[in-house]
């Protein structure tokens, strides 16, 4: 589904330690030569698998010549699908997963002048990177002018279960007047995922072009904001030494890009849409066991550490 809207290169990061690997690999095949949009991954999709060093899968090919065959069968099920977590050589492990390695892995090796750090989950609208360029075509300022750093948000919605992802801004329109559609995060965290003017926003027409709507700092309000841009791929890595398990794994980065005064600009009418089903608060959420100890390596060595490489700002928060 990402793919048919993408329509253009994917850098896909995968953490596969130990014998995840080789299912990741079975599964990576399969998707390349078993499915419907089979050539357009193959033309489209890079993938990157990345392990720590201390959990080496038990055979790892060097080049292409050494590439094994995995033992695909394109007559039987995907071997991603009805997999039980609990059966993953990371489960077995008790690893928690080091997401930001993942996501520097995939923008590092990213071919393309403007990149889109995204999760795999999230769906954007079609054809966006066309649109995207068409628009920096019309206004070469976008990258042209360097008085501030600044990367392009994309709002982004979450839909009910029984919903399918809508097509476009008209479409998302009428799944926010039928509730739908929220917010993402609305029912966990309400200011992570607004946008500047959101209600107006959300109430404007759609459009055929792309254009820049408003922008801000992260600042103020949006001191906890938490966007999805496109960049030029220039900003701050994402920091490694924290979790998926842990969370603020990507609010530690936009910290980073506050300090450096970078302004972001909101896109219209393009937008992202998670997969179907609305998150609520858990409190038996097992990942909360891992909060307090990260929330104490960020008071205490990143954020002292990142005001001496970036300067400090009061207004800026992680």
């Amino acid at each position: 589904m990402l793919i048919e809207r993408w329509h253009a290169p994917i850098s896909f990061a995968l953490y596969a330690p130990g014998y995840d690997f080789k299912a990741t690999m079975r599964s990576i095949d399969f998707a390349r030569n078993c499915l419907e949009e089979s050539l357009l991954i193959r033309d489209y999709v890079t993938f990157h698998i990345y392990f720590p060093r201390s959990d080496m899968p038990a055979y790892v090919p060097s080049n292409i010549m050494e590439y094994p065959s995995w033992s695909y069968t394109c007559d039987r099920p995907a071997p991603y699908l009805n997999v039980n977590p609990s059966s993953t050589y990371r489960s077995a492990k008790n690893m928690t997963y080091p997401i930001n390695v993942g996501r520097n892995i995939a923008r590092k090796s990213a071919n393309t002048y403007f990149i889109f750090a995204s999760d795999m989950e999230l769906y954007p609208t079609p054809n966006l990177p066309q649109k995207f360029l068409e628009m920096v075509e019309r206004n070469p300022s976008v990258y042209l002018d360097r008085t501030s750093e600044r990367v392009f948000v994309l709002p982004i919605f979450e839909v009910t279960a029984d919903s399918i992802v809508p097509e476009n801004k008209t479409h998302l329109q009428q799944m926010l007047r039928k509730k739908k559609a929220i917010t993402f995060h609305e029912k966990v965290c309400v200011s992570c995922h607004r946008v500047p003017e959101q209600n107006k926003w959300v109430n404007a027409t759609d459009t055929e072009e792309l254009t820049l709507f408003t922008h801000s700092k992260r600042e103020d309000l949006f001191k906890y904001w938490e966007p999805f841009y496109i960049s030029d791929n220039q900003e701050p890595i994402f920091d490694e030494r924290v979790t998926w398990e842990g969370q603020s794994n990507k609010r530690i980065q936009n910290y980073a890009m506050c300090l450096l005064g970078y302004d972001y600009f909101v896109l219209h009418p393009p937008f992202l849409v998670h997969t179907p089903g609305i998150k609520h608060y858990n409190k038996n959420d097992t990942r909360y066991k891992y909060v307090p100890a990260m929330n104490s390596l960020i008071n205490t060595v990143i954020r002292p550490e990142y005001q001496i490489l970036y300067g400090q700002n009061n207004k800026c928060f992680i």
